[in-house]
Protein backbone atom coordinates (compact mmCIF):
# COMPACT_ATOMS: atom_id res chain seq x y z
CA UNK A 1 0.00 0.00 0.00
CA UNK A 2 1.32 3.48 -0.72
CA UNK A 3 1.88 5.79 2.06
CA UNK A 4 -0.63 8.41 2.26
CA UNK A 5 0.96 11.73 0.86
CA UNK A 6 -0.11 15.30 0.81
CA UNK A 7 -2.09 15.25 -2.43
CA UNK A 8 -4.44 12.65 -0.66
CA UNK A 9 -5.57 14.97 1.89
CA UNK A 10 -9.34 15.56 1.58
CA UNK A 11 -10.36 19.32 1.02
CA UNK A 12 -8.93 22.01 -1.52
CA UNK A 13 -6.52 23.31 1.06
CA UNK A 14 -3.16 21.78 0.26
CA UNK A 15 -3.87 22.34 -4.06
CA UNK A 16 -4.72 25.54 -3.22
CA UNK A 17 -2.20 27.09 -1.98
CA UNK A 18 0.28 25.06 -4.33
CA UNK A 19 -1.34 26.83 -6.98
CA UNK A 20 -1.31 30.31 -5.10
CA UNK A 21 2.72 29.98 -4.90
CA UNK A 22 3.04 28.75 -7.90
CA UNK A 23 1.74 31.84 -9.40
CA UNK A 24 3.33 33.84 -6.18
CA UNK A 25 7.06 32.98 -8.06
CA UNK A 26 5.88 32.53 -11.77
CA UNK A 27 3.43 36.13 -11.74
CA UNK A 28 4.00 37.89 -8.63
CA UNK A 29 8.13 37.74 -8.46
CA UNK A 30 8.67 36.77 -11.56
CA UNK A 31 6.38 39.73 -13.05
CA UNK A 32 5.47 41.97 -10.99
CA UNK A 33 8.64 41.87 -9.07
CA UNK A 34 10.52 43.94 -11.76
CA UNK A 35 8.91 47.39 -12.06
CA UNK A 36 9.46 48.30 -8.60
CA UNK A 37 13.46 47.86 -9.06
CA UNK A 38 13.33 50.24 -12.02
CA UNK A 39 14.57 53.32 -10.26
CA UNK A 40 17.38 51.08 -8.36
CA UNK A 41 18.81 49.46 -11.35
CA UNK A 42 19.09 53.10 -13.14
CA UNK A 43 20.60 54.82 -9.80
CA UNK A 44 23.09 52.21 -9.31
CA UNK A 45 24.19 52.20 -13.09
CA UNK A 46 23.44 49.05 -13.93
CA UNK A 47 21.54 50.63 -17.14
CA UNK A 48 20.28 53.78 -18.11
CA UNK A 49 16.76 54.79 -18.57
CA UNK A 50 16.12 53.44 -21.66
CA UNK A 51 17.29 49.81 -21.06
CA UNK A 52 15.15 49.70 -18.33
CA UNK A 53 12.42 50.35 -19.98
CA UNK A 54 13.13 47.14 -22.50
CA UNK A 55 13.78 44.95 -19.77
CA UNK A 56 10.05 45.57 -18.52
CA UNK A 57 9.15 44.97 -22.50
CA UNK A 58 11.17 41.66 -22.22
CA UNK A 59 9.42 40.00 -19.50
CA UNK A 60 5.92 40.83 -20.83
CA UNK A 61 7.33 39.69 -24.48
CA UNK A 62 8.48 36.45 -22.35
CA UNK A 63 4.96 36.24 -20.72
CA UNK A 64 2.68 36.66 -23.95
CA UNK A 65 4.99 33.74 -25.59
CA UNK A 66 4.99 31.49 -22.63
CA UNK A 67 1.03 31.85 -22.21
CA UNK A 68 0.63 31.44 -26.00
CA UNK A 69 2.87 28.40 -26.09
CA UNK A 70 2.10 26.68 -22.69
CA UNK A 71 -0.63 24.33 -23.69
CA UNK A 72 1.06 23.11 -26.82
CA UNK A 73 4.60 22.42 -25.20
CA UNK A 74 1.97 20.45 -22.57
CA UNK A 75 1.51 18.01 -25.06
CA UNK A 76 4.86 16.83 -25.04
CA UNK A 77 6.09 17.47 -21.49
CA UNK A 78 3.55 16.51 -18.51
CA UNK A 79 1.90 19.42 -16.58
CA UNK A 80 3.97 18.92 -13.43
CA UNK A 81 7.13 18.61 -14.64
CA UNK A 82 6.40 21.60 -16.74
CA UNK A 83 5.15 24.26 -13.85
CA UNK A 84 8.02 23.09 -11.73
CA UNK A 85 10.60 23.50 -14.37
CA UNK A 86 9.01 26.72 -15.01
CA UNK A 87 8.84 27.60 -11.53
CA UNK A 88 12.63 26.51 -11.27
CA UNK A 89 13.59 28.58 -14.55
CA UNK A 90 12.05 31.87 -13.22
CA UNK A 91 14.20 31.15 -9.36
CA UNK A 92 17.52 30.40 -10.91
CA UNK A 93 16.86 33.96 -13.33
CA UNK A 94 16.43 35.40 -10.17
CA UNK A 95 19.84 34.12 -8.69
CA UNK A 96 21.61 35.32 -12.31
CA UNK A 97 19.56 38.96 -12.07
CA UNK A 98 21.38 39.94 -8.72
CA UNK A 99 24.86 40.60 -10.84
CA UNK A 100 25.10 43.77 -13.38
CA UNK A 101 25.46 41.63 -16.20
CA UNK A 102 25.53 42.84 -19.83
CA UNK A 103 22.46 44.34 -21.18
CA UNK A 104 21.18 41.34 -24.02
CA UNK A 105 22.21 38.80 -21.29
CA UNK A 106 20.11 40.59 -18.69
CA UNK A 107 17.54 40.96 -21.23
CA UNK A 108 17.45 37.20 -21.88
CA UNK A 109 17.42 36.57 -18.26
CA UNK A 110 13.96 38.87 -18.07
CA UNK A 111 12.44 37.06 -21.03
CA UNK A 112 13.24 33.82 -19.78
CA UNK A 113 11.28 34.78 -16.11
CA UNK A 114 8.14 36.23 -18.45
CA UNK A 115 8.11 33.14 -20.49
CA UNK A 116 7.78 30.63 -17.36
CA UNK A 117 5.81 33.40 -15.85
CA UNK A 118 3.68 32.70 -18.55
CA UNK A 119 3.53 29.14 -18.93
CA UNK A 120 2.32 29.06 -15.20
CA UNK A 121 -0.51 31.27 -15.52
CA UNK A 122 -1.93 29.18 -18.16
CA UNK A 123 -1.28 25.41 -16.62
CA UNK A 124 -1.85 25.79 -12.97
CA UNK A 125 -5.25 26.66 -12.70
CA UNK A 126 -6.79 24.40 -15.19
CA UNK A 127 -4.14 21.82 -14.10
CA UNK A 128 -5.92 21.84 -10.17
CA UNK A 129 -9.46 22.35 -11.31
CA UNK A 130 -10.05 18.91 -13.33
CA UNK A 131 -8.92 17.62 -10.21
CA UNK A 132 -10.84 18.90 -7.73
CA UNK A 133 -14.85 19.45 -6.64
CA UNK A 134 -16.98 21.74 -9.01
CA UNK A 135 -18.64 22.98 -6.12
CA UNK A 136 -15.56 24.34 -4.70
CA UNK A 137 -13.85 25.93 -7.54
CA UNK A 138 -14.92 29.63 -6.72
CA UNK A 139 -12.99 29.35 -3.48
CA UNK A 140 -10.52 27.53 -5.06
CA UNK A 141 -10.03 29.86 -7.83
CA UNK A 142 -9.76 32.99 -5.17
CA UNK A 143 -7.07 31.45 -3.41
CA UNK A 144 -4.78 30.35 -6.51
CA UNK A 145 -5.21 33.81 -8.26
CA UNK A 146 -4.41 35.22 -5.08
CA UNK A 147 -1.05 34.46 -5.32
CA UNK A 148 -0.35 37.14 -7.34
CA UNK A 149 -1.74 39.92 -5.40
CA UNK A 150 0.32 38.70 -2.33
CA UNK A 151 3.30 38.51 -4.50
CA UNK A 152 2.79 42.32 -5.92
CA UNK A 153 2.36 43.18 -1.94
CA UNK A 154 5.07 40.91 -0.82
CA UNK A 155 7.95 42.12 -3.69
CA UNK A 156 6.69 45.99 -2.89
CA UNK A 157 6.90 45.39 0.87
CA UNK A 158 10.86 44.09 0.65
CA UNK A 159 12.14 45.81 -2.33
CA UNK A 160 12.43 49.05 -0.35
CA UNK A 161 14.15 47.42 2.51
CA UNK A 162 16.34 45.23 0.63
CA UNK A 163 17.54 48.04 -2.00
CA UNK A 164 19.24 50.17 0.45
CA UNK A 165 21.63 46.68 1.13
CA UNK A 166 22.38 46.33 -2.49
CA UNK A 167 20.56 45.21 -5.59
CA UNK A 168 22.25 41.86 -5.46
CA UNK A 169 21.25 40.93 -1.90
CA UNK A 170 17.38 42.29 -3.26
CA UNK A 171 17.99 39.85 -6.16
CA UNK A 172 19.01 36.56 -4.19
CA UNK A 173 16.24 37.10 -1.73
CA UNK A 174 14.01 36.70 -4.72
CA UNK A 175 15.88 33.41 -5.67
CA UNK A 176 16.35 32.01 -2.33
CA UNK A 177 12.33 33.03 -0.67
CA UNK A 178 11.08 31.12 -4.27
CA UNK A 179 13.61 28.16 -4.01
CA UNK A 180 12.00 27.81 -0.28
CA UNK A 181 7.93 28.03 -1.23
CA UNK A 182 8.80 25.77 -4.38
CA UNK A 183 10.03 23.52 -2.21
CA UNK A 184 7.11 23.24 0.27
CA UNK A 185 4.80 23.06 -2.30
CA UNK A 186 6.55 20.47 -4.23
CA UNK A 187 3.93 17.69 -3.29
CA UNK A 188 1.17 19.22 -2.82
CA UNK A 189 -0.29 19.15 -6.42
CA UNK A 190 -3.64 17.05 -7.04
CA UNK A 191 -3.13 13.25 -7.34
CA UNK A 192 -3.31 12.40 -11.46
CA UNK A 193 -2.25 16.06 -12.24
CA UNK A 194 0.91 14.90 -14.16
CA UNK A 195 -0.57 14.65 -17.06
CA UNK A 196 -0.01 15.82 -21.02
CA UNK A 197 -2.62 18.24 -22.12
CA UNK A 198 -4.65 16.23 -25.05
CA UNK A 199 -7.84 17.80 -26.78
CA UNK A 200 -9.70 14.71 -25.53
CA UNK A 201 -14.06 15.87 -27.50
CA UNK A 202 -15.80 13.03 -26.26
CA UNK A 203 -17.08 11.06 -28.98
CA UNK A 204 -20.57 12.66 -28.24
CA UNK A 205 -19.63 15.76 -29.26
CA UNK A 206 -17.13 15.13 -31.85
CA UNK A 207 -19.48 16.05 -34.80
CA UNK A 208 -20.87 19.06 -33.36
CA UNK A 209 -19.07 20.78 -30.40
CA UNK A 210 -16.97 23.71 -30.97
CA UNK A 211 -14.53 25.07 -29.36
CA UNK A 212 -15.16 28.82 -30.07
CA UNK A 213 -18.76 28.66 -29.34
CA UNK A 214 -20.98 32.50 -28.80
CA UNK A 215 -20.84 32.22 -24.96
CA UNK A 216 -16.78 31.50 -25.45
CA UNK A 217 -15.97 34.22 -27.66
CA UNK A 218 -18.40 36.56 -25.65
CA UNK A 219 -16.15 35.80 -22.51
CA UNK A 220 -13.24 36.36 -24.66
CA UNK A 221 -14.19 40.00 -25.39
CA UNK A 222 -15.60 40.82 -22.06
CA UNK A 223 -12.41 39.64 -20.67
CA UNK A 224 -10.66 41.72 -23.18
CA UNK A 225 -12.54 44.79 -22.18
CA UNK A 226 -11.05 44.28 -18.52
CA UNK A 227 -7.84 44.25 -19.70
CA UNK A 228 -8.45 47.93 -21.53
CA UNK A 229 -10.03 49.06 -17.91
CA UNK A 230 -7.63 48.11 -15.89
CA UNK A 231 -4.90 50.58 -17.89
CA UNK A 232 -5.42 53.71 -16.46
CA UNK A 233 -4.80 52.78 -12.65
CA UNK A 234 -1.87 50.40 -13.81
CA UNK A 235 -0.10 52.79 -16.38
CA UNK A 236 -1.39 56.47 -14.71
CA UNK A 237 -2.60 55.97 -11.42
CA UNK A 238 0.60 57.37 -9.09
CA UNK A 239 1.28 59.62 -11.86
CA UNK A 240 -2.49 61.33 -11.74
CA UNK A 241 -2.49 61.49 -7.60
CA UNK A 242 1.14 62.55 -7.57
CA UNK A 243 1.61 65.17 -10.13
CA UNK A 244 -1.63 65.52 -11.48
CA UNK A 245 -3.67 66.17 -8.63
CA UNK A 246 -0.69 67.76 -6.59
CA UNK A 247 -0.68 65.21 -4.01
CA UNK A 248 2.77 64.47 -3.86
CA UNK A 249 4.51 60.81 -4.61
CA UNK A 250 3.90 59.59 -1.01
CA UNK A 251 0.10 59.96 -1.26
CA UNK A 252 0.60 58.30 -4.96
CA UNK A 253 2.43 55.21 -3.86
CA UNK A 254 0.42 54.59 -0.37
CA UNK A 255 -2.76 54.29 -3.15
CA UNK A 256 -0.38 51.78 -5.12
CA UNK A 257 -0.33 49.59 -1.83
CA UNK A 258 -3.52 49.80 -1.34
CA UNK A 259 -4.10 48.53 -4.54
CA UNK A 260 -1.67 45.62 -4.44
CA UNK A 261 -3.02 44.66 -0.60
CA UNK A 262 -6.55 44.33 -2.58
CA UNK A 263 -5.33 42.69 -5.13
CA UNK A 264 -4.14 40.19 -3.02
CA UNK A 265 -7.71 39.66 -1.12
CA UNK A 266 -10.27 40.27 -4.19
CA UNK A 267 -10.04 36.88 -5.60
CA UNK A 268 -11.06 35.42 -2.53
CA UNK A 269 -13.86 37.66 -2.10
CA UNK A 270 -14.94 36.98 -6.04
CA UNK A 271 -14.18 32.93 -5.46
CA UNK A 272 -16.79 33.23 -2.45
CA UNK A 273 -19.27 35.10 -4.71
CA UNK A 274 -18.93 32.53 -7.24
CA UNK A 275 -19.80 29.73 -5.08
CA UNK A 276 -22.55 31.35 -3.94
CA UNK A 277 -24.23 32.82 -7.04
CA UNK A 278 -22.22 31.58 -9.98
CA UNK A 279 -19.21 32.19 -12.12
CA UNK A 280 -21.18 34.11 -15.10
CA UNK A 281 -23.36 36.52 -12.50
CA UNK A 282 -20.20 37.33 -10.68
CA UNK A 283 -18.33 38.54 -13.47
CA UNK A 284 -21.01 40.58 -14.77
CA UNK A 285 -21.60 41.96 -10.66
CA UNK A 286 -17.21 42.62 -10.75
CA UNK A 287 -16.95 44.42 -14.35
CA UNK A 288 -19.50 46.70 -13.34
CA UNK A 289 -17.83 47.36 -10.12
CA UNK A 290 -14.77 47.45 -11.23
CA UNK A 291 -16.33 50.29 -14.44
CA UNK A 292 -17.26 52.30 -11.28
CA UNK A 293 -14.15 52.15 -9.27
CA UNK A 294 -12.24 53.23 -12.45
CA UNK A 295 -14.82 56.31 -13.09
CA UNK A 296 -14.79 57.56 -9.43
CA UNK A 297 -12.08 60.36 -9.61
CA UNK A 298 -13.82 61.39 -12.93
CA UNK A 299 -16.73 63.07 -10.52
CA UNK A 300 -14.58 63.08 -7.25
CA UNK A 301 -10.56 63.46 -6.69
CA UNK A 302 -11.05 63.68 -2.62
CA UNK A 303 -9.27 60.80 -0.94
CA UNK A 304 -12.34 59.40 -0.07
CA UNK A 305 -13.36 58.66 -3.56
CA UNK A 306 -9.37 57.56 -4.03
CA UNK A 307 -8.99 55.15 -1.97
CA UNK A 308 -12.30 53.30 -3.17
CA UNK A 309 -11.20 53.66 -6.53
CA UNK A 310 -7.74 52.03 -5.54
CA UNK A 311 -9.83 49.30 -3.56
CA UNK A 312 -12.33 48.27 -6.19
CA UNK A 313 -9.53 48.46 -9.41
CA UNK A 314 -7.30 46.72 -7.15
CA UNK A 315 -9.87 44.10 -5.76
CA UNK A 316 -11.06 43.02 -8.90
CA UNK A 317 -8.39 43.28 -11.12
CA UNK A 318 -7.06 39.52 -10.33
CA UNK A 319 -10.78 38.40 -8.94
CA UNK A 320 -12.15 38.76 -12.85
CA UNK A 321 -9.16 36.60 -13.85
CA UNK A 322 -10.28 33.65 -10.82
CA UNK A 323 -13.49 34.36 -12.29
CA UNK A 324 -12.70 34.07 -15.61
CA UNK A 325 -10.60 30.98 -15.26
CA UNK A 326 -13.80 29.13 -13.07
CA UNK A 327 -16.13 30.49 -15.83
CA UNK A 328 -14.10 28.05 -18.63
CA UNK A 329 -14.67 25.36 -16.41
CA UNK A 330 -18.14 25.70 -16.90
CA UNK A 331 -18.27 26.28 -20.77
CA UNK A 332 -15.40 24.14 -22.03
CA UNK A 333 -15.53 20.39 -21.94
CA UNK A 334 -12.18 19.12 -19.74
CA UNK A 335 -10.04 18.72 -22.76
CA UNK A 336 -9.91 22.02 -24.01
CA UNK A 337 -10.00 24.20 -20.65
CA UNK A 338 -5.88 24.56 -20.96
CA UNK A 339 -6.39 25.34 -24.38
CA UNK A 340 -9.45 28.04 -23.93
CA UNK A 341 -7.38 29.80 -21.11
CA UNK A 342 -4.21 30.22 -22.93
CA UNK A 343 -6.18 32.29 -25.76
CA UNK A 344 -7.71 34.36 -22.92
CA UNK A 345 -4.41 35.05 -21.39
CA UNK A 346 -2.66 35.86 -24.65
CA UNK A 347 -5.47 38.06 -25.63
CA UNK A 348 -5.52 39.96 -21.87
CA UNK A 349 -1.44 40.24 -22.16
CA UNK A 350 -1.83 41.65 -25.61
CA UNK A 351 -4.31 44.12 -25.49
CA UNK A 352 -3.03 45.85 -21.89
CA UNK A 353 0.25 46.21 -23.94
CA UNK A 354 -1.28 47.85 -27.07
CA UNK A 355 -4.13 49.55 -24.65
CA UNK A 356 -1.40 51.44 -22.47
CA UNK A 357 0.77 52.77 -25.57
CA UNK A 358 -2.70 53.82 -27.26
CA UNK A 359 -3.64 55.65 -23.84
CA UNK A 360 -0.28 57.23 -23.88
CA UNK A 361 -0.68 58.31 -27.11
CA UNK A 362 -4.02 60.15 -25.66
CA UNK A 363 -2.40 61.57 -23.10
CA UNK A 364 0.47 63.13 -25.10
CA UNK A 365 -1.98 64.68 -27.51
CA UNK A 366 -5.08 65.74 -24.82
CA UNK A 367 -3.34 65.76 -21.61
CA UNK A 368 -5.89 64.40 -19.71
CA UNK A 369 -6.13 61.67 -17.23
CA UNK A 370 -10.14 62.18 -17.06
CA UNK A 371 -10.69 61.09 -20.87
CA UNK A 372 -8.36 57.54 -19.75
CA UNK A 373 -10.53 57.19 -17.32
CA UNK A 374 -13.75 57.66 -18.88
CA UNK A 375 -12.69 55.08 -21.60
CA UNK A 376 -11.84 52.31 -19.47
CA UNK A 377 -15.22 52.88 -17.71
CA UNK A 378 -17.02 52.70 -20.41
CA UNK A 379 -15.29 49.41 -21.85
CA UNK A 380 -15.87 47.41 -18.68
CA UNK A 381 -19.44 48.40 -18.79
CA UNK A 382 -19.58 47.31 -22.30
CA UNK A 383 -17.64 44.29 -21.46
CA UNK A 384 -20.46 43.25 -18.50
CA UNK A 385 -23.18 43.47 -20.93
CA UNK A 386 -21.41 41.19 -23.32
CA UNK A 387 -20.95 39.01 -20.56
CA UNK A 388 -24.72 39.17 -20.18
CA UNK A 389 -25.59 38.63 -23.52
CA UNK A 390 -23.00 35.54 -23.72
CA UNK A 391 -25.54 34.14 -20.68
CA UNK A 392 -28.89 34.18 -23.11
CA UNK A 393 -28.18 31.04 -24.67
Amino acid sequence: MKAKTLTATPGIMIPALTGFIALLIGNGFGRFGYPPLIPALIKEHWFSVSQADYLGAANLTGYIIGAAFGARINRYVPSLYLIRISLFTATLSFACCAYPLTFPVYFSLRLIAGLAGGIVMVLTAPTIFKHTPTEKKGLLSGIIFSGVGIGIALAGSLIPVLVQISLTTTWLSFAVISLIFMLISWNGWPAGSNEKHTVEVPVTLAGNYSTWNRSIILLLISYACNAVGFVPHTVFWVDFVSRGLHMGIDRGTQLWVLLGISAALGPLISGYMADGIGFGKSIRISLLIKGMGVMMPVFSTAWWSLVLSSVFVGSLALGISSLAAGRITELVIPGLQKKVWSWMTITFSITHALTAYIMSYLFSVYGSYYLLFKIGAVTLIIGCVLDFISSRR
